[in-house]
């Protein structure tokens, strides 16, 4: 599978746009006068992101190693849901 120059231009706009949204969640997660932010769906967040991009990596390796192009938007799907569920979770258990 050859990588082209639209997929990767698609590819760098996506890295950018997660990565905008870990730099905002660190910002409001650590900046002092924003205290008041509960941390809960900030860590819900975080690790929905983190979850997101470790399930759209596992889904474009099953791609090229010939497997439907529909394992990257499940696997991203996926890893964000179950990120989400173990953010929540943690959160929870950290508010104890």
């Amino acid at each position: 599978m050859a990588l082209n120059g639209s997929a990767l231009a698609e590819g760098v706009r996506g890295g950018i746009a997660l990565s905008l949204a870990v730099i905002l969640l660190a910002v409001l997660g650590l900046t002092p006068s924003l205290r008041w932010i509960p941390e809960v769906p900030l860590i819900v967040a975080a690790i929905a992101v983190a979850g997101g991009i470790s399930g759209a990596v596992g889904g474009i390796a099953y791609v090229l190693f010939g497997k439907p192009l529909l394992n990257v938007v499940v696997g991203l799907l996926l890893g964000a849901i179950g990120g989400g569920v173990i953010g929540a979770g943690g959160g929870v258990l950290g508010r104890r």
